[in-house]
C-alpha cells in the first residue's frame, strides 16, 4: 500500500501478517502452488550474501547468493537500476539513488519483502543510511545536510547542516551547494560521513576535487557535528570499512582523487585510527604501487588486502596487497580496457571467499575466490545473479 504523507513523502508499508494469512488460504484451496513458507525461509542461507543487480536501464533486483555453494535463490525483489545496498539492524536496506531516491526496507523474516518505503525528495540522490534508536540517518548526493527520518513514519524529524563545509575554491568562482556526502559508518553513538567536496562548475565538467575532502564525526544523540578531519587524499569513493589494524581498530576508506577521464595518480587507501582520531601516516595501498585508481577493496588482515583498480588505460584489475607494508603482492583478474567488461561489486565474506562481480552484459555473475587457500578461483565461468551484479554486501551485522 502507498500512502501519501503530510509532508508531501510517499511511503510504501507492506502488512506482513496479512499476506501470509491470504498465502496460507490459497494454499489451502490449491495444494499445487508452492508452499509460501518454503519459498520465504529458503531465499536466503546463514552464509548467504545480498547482491542488488541492474539492467542499468529500466530497473534492477535484490538477490540472495550463497558463494559456498553457487547457488542464487529464488528471492527476487524489484528495486531502482541505480541502487547500492546495506544489512544492519536485521534489515536490509536498498539505497535507490538518483531518479528514485528513496530508501526502502526488506525484512530478511518474510523472504525479504518490503515492509517499507519512503522518499527523501526528488533529485537528492541517496547514498548511504544509519540506524539509531528510532532514527534514520541518510547521506544526500546532492544536498548540503545530513537528513534524519523517523524510522517508524519515514518522515523528516530533522538534519545536520553541511553547510558551512561547502568547498570554497572552485575553477569558476562559484561554490556550488552539494558538499557530495557519500558513505558513512558507525561507531558506538558517532556516525563517520564521508564529503567529497568536489568542483560541479570545473569546466572539464568531470566533478574534480579542487578543494579538500572531509571525514565529518556526527553525535547521533544530539544530531550535531561533532569534528571534522581533514583528509590527507581527496575524493573517497568506497564503502568505510572497520579493519584491525597495527593492534587497534581503524576506519579504512580508498580515495579516488581525479579519476575515469581526468585520472591522475593522486590517491589511495587510506586508515583513520579511532583511539587517536588520526590519520595513519602512510597509505595501505597507494595508487603508484597499484598503477591505478583503487575503486573498490576489502582488507582480510594486515598481510592480505584486495583491491580493484582502474588505469588510465580503463584496465580493470583485482590485485593483492599487503596493507601492513603497501606493496603489491599480485594480481587475480585483469581485464583488458578494450573488452566491454567491467568489475562491479567486492566483498571479502566472514568464511573468507572473495566475490568479485563481472559487468559482462552477455555471461554476468560472480566470481568466488577461496582467500584461506591461496586465493584460488573457485568458478572459471561466473556464477549467474540473473542481471548484473552492481554492489555485494554480507548478510550478517557486523561485531
Amino acid at each position: 500500500m502507498k500512502v501519501q504523507s503530510s509532508s508531501g513523502n510517499w511511503k510504501h508499508l507492506v502488512n506482513i501478517p496479512t499476506i501470509l494469512f491470504l498465502f496460507v488460504q490459497c494454499s489451502q484451496l490449491e495444494i499445487e502452488k508452492p508452499n509460501l513458507f518454503q519459498f520465504l525461509f529458503l531465499s536466503a542461507s546463514p552464509t548467504s550474501v545480498g547482491v542488488v543487480t541492474s539492467d542499468f536501464a529500466s530497473g534492477g533486483r535484490f538477490k540472495t547468493f550463497e558463494p559456498n555453494s553457487f547457488t542464487t535463490f529464488p528471492t527476487s525483489i524489484p528495486i531502482h537500476s541505480d541502487a547500492v545496498g546495506r544489512y544492519t539492524n536485521d534489515r536490509v536496506f536498498i539505497v535507490n539513488r538518483l531518479n528514485r531516491d528513496s530508501i526502502q526496507v526488506l525484512n530478511p523474516q518474510f523472504g525479504f519483502l518490503t515492509e517499507q518505503e519512503f522518499s527523501v525528495g526528488q533529485g537528492k540522490n541517496p547514498q548511504d543510511i544509519a540506524v539509531w534508536n528510532d532514527k534514520y540517518f541518510i547521506s544526500l548526493y546532492n544536498a548540503d545536510e545530513l537528513v534524519i527520518y523517523n524510522r517508524s513514519s519515514g518522515i523528516k524529524t530533522g538534519s545536520v547542516s553541511f553547510t558551512s563545509l561547502r568547498e570554497t575554491f572552485s575553477t569558476s568562482g562559484i561554490p556550488d551547494s552539494s558538499v557530495e556526502a557519500s558513505y558513512m559508518i558507525q561507531e558506538g553513538s558517532s556516525l563517520f560521513v564521508l564529503l567529497q567536496r568536489l568542483d560541479r562548475n570545473d569546466v572539464s565538467g568531470y566533478l574534480p576535487p579542487n578543494s579538500d575532502s572531509y571525514l565529518v564525526e556526527v553525535d547521533m544523540d544530539l544530531n550535531q557535528i561533532k569534528a571534522v578531519y581533514t583528509l590527507p587524499y581527496r575524493n573517497p569513493s568506497s564503502k568505510i570499512q572497520k579493519v584491525f589494524l597495527f593492534g587497534e581498530p581503524h576506519l579504512v576508506f580508498s580515495c579516488v582523487g581525479r579519476v575515469g577521464f581526468i585520472s591522475q595518480i593522486d590517491a589511495g587507501i587510506i586508515a583513520f585510527r579511532l583511539s587517536t582520531r588520526q590519520f595513519h601516516p602512510n597509505r595501505l595501498f597507494a595508487e603508484e604501487t597499484a598503477g591505478g585508481d583503487i575503486l573498490s577493496f576489502q582488507i582480510k588482515n594486515e598481510e592480505y588486502g584486495y583491491a580493484s583498480v582502474l588505469d588510465a588505460g580503463f584496465n580493470k584489475t583485482i590485485q593483492v596487497f599487503r596493507p601492513r607494508t603497501g606493496e603489491k603482492l599480485g594480481t587475480l583478474l585483469q581485464i583488458p580496457g578494450n573488452i566491454g567488461i567491467s568489475l562491479s561489486g567486492l566483498l571479502l565474506t566472514n568464511e573468507g571467499k572473495l566475490l568479485v562481480g563481472s559487468t559482462d552484459f552477455t555471461r554476468p555473475g560472480i566470481y568466488v575466490y577461496d582467500t584461506n587457500i591461496g586465493n584460488v578461483l573457485l568458478n572459471p565461468i561466473p556464477s549467474s545473479v540473473e542481471l548484473t551484479p552492481f554492489d555485494i554486501f554480507q548478510l550478517q551485522n557486523l561485531p
